[in-house]
Formats: C-alpha cells, sequence, structure tokens
C-alpha cells in the first residue's frame, strides 16, 4: 500500500526543495502529487517567470501528476527510481 506524505503547510517548489533536503530523497526518485497541487505548482513556476521544463524535476527529482486518483490534495507519493 502506497505511503503519502505531508511536506509542509503548502506544496511548493520551496517545500519540495526543503523535503528532499531534510529527507535525503535521491535523484532518479520521484514525488507524485495529486493533480490540483501539481497544477498550483506549474502555476507558481510560470509566476516566477522561470522557464518551465517538462518533464517537471527539482534536484534531479520527477516530479509527476497522479493520474491514478490515489494521492490526497496536500500531500504526495515518494516513488524509488527501482519502483517505477
Amino acid at each position: 500500500m502506497p505511503e503519502f506524505v505531508v511536506i509542509g503547510n503548502e506544496i511548493s517548489i520551496a517545500a519540495i526543495r526543503n523535503y528532499l533536503f531534510a529527507k535525503r530523497i535521491e535523484k532518479g526518485d520521484s514525488l507524485v502529487l495529486n493533480p490540483m497541487d501539481y497544477e498550483k505548482l506549474t502555476e507558481e513556476i510560470k509566476a516566477s517567470e522561470e522557464p518551465i521544463d517538462i518533464p517537471l524535476n527539482v534536484l534531479g527529482v520527477l516530479i509527476i501528476k497522479d493520474t491514478s486518483g490515489d494521492v490526497p490534495n496536500g500531500k504526495v507519493q515518494i516513488v524509488g527510481d527501482d519502483k517505477m
């Protein structure tokens, strides 16, 4: 059964970076986000006027939009590189 975790008050680029450093999530792993959180994240990137690279990648960790409907809003699922 997948585990869903809260990474901060709100999912943002800063919260993701902090979480990746704190939990030592490795390059090649993935974070799966609820579609609403994923869209908010892309809007944050657009507002910062930084280029958006698709697929989304933060510090070598792939950011994926959940297509199964399993990941609750405000949480992420961590998927190890070996499970993709």
